[in-house]
């Protein structure tokens, strides 16, 4: 299984990381990698920071073409975090934090920054942490490592982060299924069981097509 790396600068502003996570994300599809991972390591930025409109939904693009991936995302966390890590926490797959990282949540004008981040944050969570982090804990400026496991920013905390980076991505999928399989659960919450039947079973055909199983026919 291809499993790629890279680190991420969280000192710059938004359009560096745009570029960087753009990039990585397009080897991670000429190669066909299994499996993509971000580290972010200590370093502070204003985010958003000064810019516009534009710069924004470039971001916003870049994070929506990275969550897409055939390849299972994984973002791991240490130290003080700031910059887009909030916005990457929000997108990855599985999110691995060490005991140190404290996250620096995003603001604009000493409120909550309204991206996309906060769409993501009420999917993964639900509606009541979201409004209790959006709209009572950001002039609290950071997140602690055990909030931050509270409230689902992360999903776990580990002093060996390879380690258990190595052991959360050997039962993977590979491929297109795991693209398959996070549509299904990220669509989830909004298709009924009605309209989810046919992605699902169209799912199930592909998945037995693969396994190598007739196409046709079945039990009488």
């Amino acid at each position: 299984m291809t499993t790629l790396r890279i680190r991420l600068d969280s000192t710059q502003g938004m359009a560096p990381p745009t570029r960087t996570i753009t990039a990585f994300r397009e080897r991670a599809e000429d190669e066909r990698a299994a499996a993509a991972v971000i580290e972010l390591g200590p370093g502070h930025t204003d985010w958003p920071g000064s810019v516009d409109v534009h710069t924004v939904n470039k971001w916003e693009r870049a994070l929506r073409q990275w969550e897409r991936l055939d390849a299972v995302t994984l973002v791991t966390a240490s130290g003080a975090c700031g910059g887009p890590a909030f916005d990457l926490l929000m997108t990855a797959d599985i999110r691995i934090a060490a005991p140190d990282l404290r996250i620096a949540l995003p603001t604009a004008a000493g409120d909550f920054w309204p991206g996309m981040a906060v769409h993501r944050l009420t999917h993964r969570v639900g509606v009541s942490f979201a409004r209790r982090l959006t709209l009572c804990m950001s002039g609290t400026g950071v997140l602690e490592s055990c909030q931050a496991l509270d409230l689902g920013i992360v999903d776990e905390i580990t002093d060996a982060l390879d380690d258990r980076v190595a052991k959360a991505l050997a039962g993977s999928p590979s491929g297109v299924a795991a693209r398959l399989l996070r549509g299904l659960i990220l669509d989830a919450p909004c298709t009924s069981s009605e309209d989810a039947l046919g992605t699902h079973l169209g799912a199930c055909d592909r998945a037995l097509r693969a396994a190598g199983a007739p196409r046709t026919g079945g039990e009488r």
